[in-house]
């Protein structure tokens, strides 16, 4: 009985998956983000991991933090 039970739950969680798109990788990958979705949070700020989040939102980085690294190097 308990192997019946698992195998039903187990094709039901599958079911669930395919059914919902819980499995599928990201659709709108290459989509820009707007501004106002890319909009670093206040905490992010706080805890100097805007470029994180940038990157963990798909946003696209800084232009004026590569230009900062530029003349720290030189």
């Amino acid at each position: 009985m308990k192997k019946i039970f698992i195998i039903l739950m187990l094709t039901l969680s599958f079911s669930a998956m395919a059914l919902f798109g819980l499995g599928e990788d990201k659709k709108d990958a290459s989509k820009e983000k707007t501004a106002e979705e890319c909009e670093i949070p206040t905490f992010a700020k706080v805890i100097g991991h805007e470029d994180k989040w940038l990157l963990h939102n798909g946003c696209p980085p800084r232009e004026n933090t590569k230009k900062v690294e530029k003349h720290t190097s030189e």
